[in-house]
Order: structure tokens, then sequence, then C-alpha cells
């Protein structure tokens, strides 16, 4: 299987954490017997990882400059078991980006010094369409993706 970052790139307040977190909640239901490590609720943001089978996924979903990605290098602890016995070793990652400067560069940073692919996808947006049903269904294309990483067809 290839280890890949899905990196789920917007500006401020276009779906990106919701995607992220209805993803996370998506696949705990829809495995029931997967293994839920739980750094941060779905309170607010979360951080996570769902292990199923040997399959180990995580999850963050704050990607803004001068969040806990830089402050406590979450990326590279969901990347190295190292650095987090918890929540590393991680064979997909999704994560929240902007769509420049130290948050893409941060996720380029911790595929190449893991050796991760990336997956760079936008959350689904419109100033007049239901959000919610949106983030369902760019929550449901992520969930096809992680199965086409799962099932070594990407």
């Amino acid at each position: 299987m290839n280890k890949t970052i899905i990196a789920i790139y917007g500006t401020s307040g276009k779906g990106k954490s919701d995607t992220i977190k209805r993803t996370a909640q998506l696949l705990i239901d829809q495995n029931p017997n997967a293994k839920v490590h739980i750094q941060h609720d779905f309170t607010n943001d979360i951080l996570l990882t769902i292990q199923i089978g040997t399959i180990r996924i995580g999850f963050e979903s704050q990607g803004d400059p001068k969040s806990r990605i830089f402050k406590y290098n979450t990326l590279g602890q969901l990347a190295d078991e190292k650095l987090n016995p918890k929540l590393g070793n991680c064979d997909i990652i999704i994560c929240a980006s902007r769509t420049r400067d130290t948050t893409v560069w941060k996720v380029d940073e911790i595929a190449d010094e893991y050796d991760f692919h990336t997956v760079w996808i936008s959350s689904f947006v419109s100033p007049n369409l239901n959000h919610q049903v949106l983030n369902n269904l760019a929550a449901n294309n992520i969930i096809n993706i992680i199965n086409q990483l799962i099932n070594e067809q990407l």
C-alpha cells in the first residue's frame, strides 16, 4: 500500500475541518471493530487515529498557520511512532491545509521526510447550497480514496 497524505486545502471557513471530522465519524460508523485512539475529540478540531485491521489512518483537522501542526508537529506524530507511539505509524493521514505557504510546506515536509505520497483535494464549497450536505459528499469522496488506497488501486 502507498503511504499517503490526503490534504484538504482551502481558505478559512470553507469546511475543511468539518469534512475531516465527518470523514472520521463515517469511517468509525462503517467499521465498528476499528480501534480508535482520540487525542482531541469531536467537540472542536480532532486529532485521532483509526486502525482497521493492519491499516492505521490518522486525522488532524487543524491546518491553520500557528496551529498545533506547527506547535506540536502533529503531522509528524501521525507519521512517526517514535514521536507518538499511540498516534504514529499511520499509513494514511487526512489533514487540513491552507492553499499556500506554511501549511502547504508542512504537508510537503512530512511527505518528503516519511516517504508519503500526497493527494491534494478541496472541500465542496457553495455560497447557497447546504454546507452540511456538501461536507458529507466530500467525506464520502475521501472514504472512496481511502478504500482505493487500502485495496492498492491507487
